[in-house]
């Protein structure tokens, strides 16, 4: 046992033993924080070799580049509709990356018209392919109208109570009437020029809106109404439907002469 005086200077003794060393090395680099380098400055990272500080400063660049390809391909997706739950599998603007073939759109207007789906939302198309499409539809009694802004406008189909049922036999010649073959996405821009049955005008880069090569002229046109005064006149005279034109010694024909679109010159002579 120590004395009162004796323990402390015990205890003082002590004390000057371990007042010259530092449990905490302050300078080592690992207590150092790295911190987040602000928006727009680069980092730095601290290291004396300038080829090793190089590389770093090479790939952080590269993943600021990858990250910010990401985020707008993202923000582009969103913009879409395609990001998140809103992007589902049926989408069609996800089943056709490119464009639609009337094959394609024969076999969604299809399958639209045999289930009973109220709406149908066909991908982003220029101005002439959605007319074609809203002539088609309205053969069926389906309301069509565009939808969508910019590069995203395209046709809706919404089934209404005067919708047709399904005939193989009506749908075979609405479809066969159809003058245009193919659709090409609108909002892919100038990328859609490779794509089969695209023509593109002479400059610019914008989708024709008039007749393709190939085409039936008046070949998507509708049926004419009752309202129509020259078939109001008709069916005075005696003609309905599915009948041909003349007198009862000489009856004329019953579809019409059809007239295709010729562009190129090869096979003009």
């Amino acid at each position: 046992m120590f004395a009162a005086g004796e323990a402390t200077d015990a205890y003082s003794s002590q004390d000057d033993e371990y007042d010259d060393l530092d449990f905490m090395e302050w300078g080592d680099p690992i207590t150092k924080r790295t911190r987040k380098p602000k928006k727009g400055k680069l980092p730095v990272f601290n290291v004396s070799d300038s080829e090793l500080e190089a590389v770093l400063l090479s790939t952080y660049n590269n993943d600021r580049l990858k990250k910010a390809e990401r985020k707008k391909e993202r923000e582009k997706l969103r913009a879409q509709g395609l990001l998140g739950k809103k992007g589902k599998p049926e989408d069609l603007r996800i089943k056709y990356p490119q464009g639609m073939g009337i094959e394609q759109i024969a076999q969604e207007l299809e399958s639209f018209l045999k289930n009973s789906q109220a709406s149908l939302a066909l991908p982003p198309m220029d101005n002439h392919a959605r007319k074609v499409l809203h002539e088609l539809a309205n053969k069926f009694n389906i309301k069509s109208k565009s939808t969508g802004s910019g590069d995203q406008r395209r046709p809706t189909l919404y089934r209404t109570a005067r919708t047709l049922q399904y005939s193989a036999d009506n749908f075979d010649q609405a479809i066969g009437r159809v003058g245009r073959k193919y659709f090409p996405r609108k909002d892919l821009g100038s990328r859609w020029s490779g794509v089969r049955g695209s023509v593109r005008r002479g400059g610019g880069g914008q989708p024709d809106t008039g007749y393709r090569d190939g085409e039936v002229v008046g070949g998507s046109a509708p049926e004419l109404g009752q309202e129509n005064r020259g078939r109001a006149m008709l069916e005075k005279m005696g003609w309905s439907t599915g009948t041909a034109l003349g007198s009862m010694d000489n009856k004329g024909i019953l579809q019409p002469v059809e007239q295709k679109v010729k562009r190129g010159k090869a096979g003009l002579g």
